[in-house]
């Protein structure tokens, strides 16, 4: 039988209701301040990630130009005027299509039975080339769209199938750099300007003064055109049609054809979090995966966080390759 001694000793070690519920408040407060250190450490591994991807297609870029003496194509077409003739593509082909190879993509190239050189050729009986997903290309932190597809996503009576899905992407190129604007000055929205062939030597600005790269989102909207309810978004793969081309900085802020216009050479300046509303085709912005930041890939091959708050002259200055500036965005 039990001691009273015993007994009062157990009674002594059990903890009182007081002490239970100061316990369980402290165990709150300290998840409470824990929730955001983790919250913010899972953001920081997403955004090394995705600058991770941007040092990639970098050196991508860089491996592609040692390789063929020139800069992979912001867009390419076969039928452009003057003819394409850069050796990335002997079609269609968008400039991360055009790179495929030079990040161990080469395979999916090799596999298209139409259309060799275009992402829209056929690699199955269902598939287009833009239809597959590229993790390359795709940043963890991009909230812009659960599915990097967008299912029948295109639609062209010329079509082997009609319609195809459409993979989007991340990020895009400064049609600056590696389109050609300067071929059809007066018409800004020409597929003429499309098919740049830029070697790094001509960029008199500096390649660590120049963006190369930029995040964008996958999608973002939907499409704020009145004129019509589709939908949009930034494909790595599609050249067929300009809604859905990965480039940024593509077209001047006033939209003007006039070469002597001082907001010739102004262009868009980045976005991170923006409203659908705010999400303008046309405008061909870059935009940032994290509040207040944006991650560029520069020329040089550097990656740099750059506020979105930036002035549009400055980023502007930073588009434009050889305009003679000396600014350095970060």
């Amino acid at each position: 039988m039990p001691s009273i001694a015993s007994s009062r000793h157990r009674r002594l070690r059990a903890f009182t209701l007081v002490e239970l519920l100061v316990v369980i408040a402290i165990i709150g407060t300290l998840v409470g301040l824990l929730l955001p250190a983790v919250q913010a450490a899972r953001d920081a591994a997403r955004r090394s990630q995705s600058s991770n991807n941007l040092k990639q297609i970098g050196l991508a870029t860089h491996n592609a130009h040692d390789t063929l003496g020139c800069l992979p194509p912001a867009v390419a077409f076969w039928w452009s005027n003057p003819t394409y003739t850069g050796g990335y593509t002997n079609s269609d082909g968008t400039f991360f299509f055009c790179l495929l190879p030079y990040f161990e993509q080469g395979a999916l190239p090799k596999n298209i039975s139409n259309w060799k050189g275009s992402g829209l050729g056929q690699i199955d009986a269902n598939r287009a080339a833009m239809s597959v997903p590229v993790p390359t290309l795709i940043a963890p932190n991009d909230p812009t769209a659960a599915s990097s597809i967008f299912t029948n996503g295109f639609s062209a009576d010329w079509m082997w199938k009609n319609p195809v899905d459409v993979a989007l992407c991340s990020y895009g190129c400064n049609f600056q750099v590696f389109g050609r604007p300067e071929n059809v000055k007066t018409d800004i929205w020409s597929w003429h300007n499309t098919h740049g062939q830029r070697k790094l030597a001509e960029i008199s600005d500096g390649t660590s003064k120049t963006l190369f790269l930029a995040e964008r989102r996958k999608a973002c909207g939907p499409d704020s055109d009145p004129n019509n309810n589709d939908t949009f978004g930034n494909a790595w793969g599609h050249p067929a049609d300009d809604r859905y081309w990965p480039v940024f900085a593509r077209i001047n802020t006033a939209y003007t054809n006039d070469p002597g216009a001082a907001e010739y050479k102004t262009f868009f300046a980045p976005l991170s979090t923006p409203k659908p509303a705010q999400c303008l085709w046309w405008e061909y912005r870059a935009v940032g995966h994290s509040p207040g930041t944006i991650l560029c890939g520069m020329g040089d091959g550097s990656v740099r966080s750059v506020s979105t708050g930036i002035d549009t002259i400055p980023w502007s200055q930073a588009v434009l390759p050889k305009d003679g500036s000396n600014v350095d965005i970060e």
